[in-house]
């Protein structure tokens, strides 16, 4: 039976919490977007999509590969933007600084040696980030990129990373649930 999985880093309840005020002031400008719950953001750093739940315990085994001698590391979460660009926004994000580039560094290696489980190599740069809602239509989007820029630069603060994570996520009509298939700890 296939399962959709993808490799991600989890976020604390204090990264979530100011997250969460920071969707509810933009949902005030009743824009068309689909926001995420805020137990579901997190940095995704493979999408690797359907796959045999068989090919589960190869997939743990290259996170493993893909982790060693990379140790706990420090992420700040700081400003906020859209995703393709301002002038056609369809994803609201805040920006994840990885100073020492080790998310890319890890995207990279997980993006080399899926391909061996028939994963498609990814053309597109990585870029980390927090999806925090998904813009639906137009309707009051100059309004909601204004309030979004008064976000320029907000400190939504900062976290030790000592784990990846693999996710498993089933989509529903009430939107996707996340389960958490096996962590793999940074030493």
């Amino acid at each position: 039976m296939n399962v959709r999985l993808f490799v991600a880093i989890e976020i604390t309840g204090e990264i979530r919490k100011k997250l969460a005020e920071f969707q509810d002031e933009l949902k005030r400008v009743d824009a068309d977007v689909g926001w995420v719950a805020p137990e579901n953001i997190h940095i995704t750093l493979k999408f690797i999509g359907a796959m045999d739940e068989e090919k589960i315990e190869a997939v743990v085994t290259i996170i493993k590969d893909s982790v060693i001698h990379i140790k706990p590391f420090d992420l700040d979460y700081r400003g906020v933007g859209a995703l393709p660009t301002e002038k056609n926004p369809r994803v609201v994000f805040a920006h994840v600084i990885d100073t020492g580039g080790v998310l890319t560094r890890i995207h990279e290696r997980l993006d080399n040696q899926l391909v061996a489980l028939g994963v498609e190599h990814e053309d597109r740069k990585f870029a980390a980030h927090l999806t925090v809602g998904r813009i639906k239509t137009r309707r009051n989007v100059r309004k909601l990129i204004e309030n979004l820029n008064s976000y320029n630069g907000f400190d939504f603060g900062s976290e030790h990373v000592a784990q990846v994570v693999l996710m498993k996520s089933d989509l529903s009509p009430e939107g996707p649930i996340y389960t958490k298939l096996h962590s793999v700890d940074l030493i």
